[in-house]
């Protein structure tokens, strides 16, 4: 577009507007999260289900698209630090696994069942095995718009390859992290065949934004396109119910149908990440300079505040048979705010708690 990308590196620094998007998308995180798992007993949230529905269901892509404009931004960009990094969300991806592993087993999940959930694949798992993927191919010096090409491959046998399982259950499930295997207990959420092309666009789109002398500009033209788009493509995703869009069952997993997403479905999930950081931006360029650090600090610890609302929900889960409390939607919504504001909160307190500790270890 003329007058808005310049031949070099002209954009620089943090995108207040992907700081704001990544804080908005953790949020939504936690509450697609507790909905699914904290439901104090049995409350109908069909109807605040549909109000949620995309927002929800963009949460996991635009920390994925935000999390590729990061591996184009971040001054650790060569391939050995990607591949650490990698490894390092691996690593916090099994921590979380135990968590869960132990909350099933405590409330009752036979062990042979419950070891299913130690190995899962989530966010993490999918976010670690995608920052060695990239490492990989940049250090066999593979350039972008060729990784771009690898993940629409990637996307297809995905989207074409019937599911499947294979007898040992355990075998099973770490395959989930590559391609959807289906079985009991089978968790597969974000196989890396289906999602790796989110990324992909996310550094693809970085290539161009850190070129880009007139952001104004660039992000009313997305706004324009984007938001017609989106609301051609909602209206037809409800009235067909395909894809991301099928309705199956009552709680917030079965009614997302869209964790082994195909091309089509990606393609709206990138018009909406992009259109709500558009929205963001102009919305940043209004905030005073404390809300914007306030969310730079929030935007820096989403790992960490990922970690510590699965520990909040999952705790809240086991306990909530002991809690007596009376099933009705003020109580839940209350508890959810709580959820939020503690794992924000608990997050900010850990990191600088590691920046004080940091000169004795």
């Amino acid at each position: 577009m003329e007058n808005i990308f310049s031949g070099e590196k002209v954009n620089s620094g943090r995108q207040n507007e992907w700081d704001f998007a990544k804080v908005f998308a953790i949020v939504l995180m936690i509450v697609t999260h507790y909905f699914a798992f904290c439901t104090f007993g049995d409350i109908d949230y069909n109807s605040e289900i549909l109000i949620l529905f995309i927002l929800c269901e963009c949460s996991a892509p635009i920390f994925m698209f935000a999390m590729g404009i990061g591996m184009v931004y971040t001054r650790h960009n060569a391939p050995r630090e990607f591949i650490i990094r990698g490894i390092k969300l691996l690593i916090l991806g099994l921590i979380v696994n135990t968590i869960y592993f132990l909350s099933n087993y405590s409330a009752g999940v036979p062990l042979e069942y419950a070891l299913l959930s130690f190995l899962a694949n989530d966010i993490l798992q999918f976010a670690g095995l995608s920052f060695i993927l990239i490492g990989i191919l940049k250090k066999l010096n593979v350039r972008t718009i060729e990784i771009f090409l690898i993940s629409i491959l990637l996307s297809l046998i995905a989207t074409y390859t019937p599911d499947f399982t294979i007898a040992n259950m355990y075998l099973n499930q770490l395959l989930g992290h590559f391609l959807e295997t289906v079985g009991d207990y089978i968790v597969s959420c974000f196989p890396i065949f289906n999602w790796f092309i989110l990324p992909v666009c996310g550094m693809m789109f970085g290539e161009n934004l850190i070129r880009c002398n007139n952001k104004e500009k660039l992000y009313k033209n997305i706004l324009k396109i984007s938001g017609i788009m989106i609301l051609i493509m909602v209206i037809v995703g409800f009235l067909s119910l395909k894809g991301m869009f099928s309705v199956t069952g009552g709680t917030v997993p079965e009614k997302l149908a869209y964790l082994h997403i195909s091309i089509p479905d990606i393609f709206i999930l990138i018009m909406v990440a992009v259109f709500i950081a558009s929205v963001f931006y102009f919305i940043s360029e209004k905030c005073p300079q404390k809300i914007i650090n306030l969310v730079r600090r929030a935007s820096a610890n989403v790992t960490i505040t990922y970690i510590i609302q699965w520990i909040l929900i999952l705790s809240l889960t086991f306990l909530n048979p002991y809690l007596f409390i009376e099933t009705n939607l003020f109580i839940a919504i209350a508890v959810l705010l709580f959820v939020i504001f503690a794992s924000f909160a608990l997050a900010e307190i850990y990191v600088k708690l590691k920046n004080y500790l940091r000169p004795y270890f």
